[in-house]
């Protein structure tokens, strides 16, 4: 195991910091991600070359390993787009404000929707 001391904080803070700032998520895991590879690499006496190489490699793997969860939630994040573009999110709310009118009949209709079209947790 390599020992890097306070320098394993900096990944986690830079990739939170930075996804504050700009409101990219991928890009601030990207560059959160690189920032740690390039601590592993130096610290473990290696160049740059190798910490770009190390990054590469195990985002490929990881990605790889997961593609099928990726492409899932792509697919997922382009119904609820195709959705909200075409106003049935607009829709179900104005249905709601006219049919619900307290806290239990709202309540209710929440549940009941997410047991209806429950896929995945991130979903609902």
């Amino acid at each position: 195991m390599i020992e890097t001391g306070w320098l394993s904080i900096l990944p986690p803070i830079i990739a939170i910091a930075l996804a504050l700032i700009t409101k990219e998520v991928y890009s601030s895991l990207f560059i959160g991600i690189l920032s740690g590879m390039l601590i592993y690499a130096f610290s473990s006496g290696g160049s740059l070359f190798s910490a770009a190489t190390m990054t590469f490699d195990m985002m490929s793997s990881k990605i790889a390993d997961n593609a099928y969860m990726i492409i899932f939630l792509a697919l997922l994040w382009a119904v609820v787009s195709l959705v909200s573009r075409s106003g049935g999110s607009a829709a179900y709310g104005r249905w709601a404000g006219r049919k619900l009118k307290n806290k239990r009949s709202a309540a209710f209709a929440t549940s009941l929707l997410g047991i209806l079209i429950f896929i995945d947790d991130g979903f609902n």
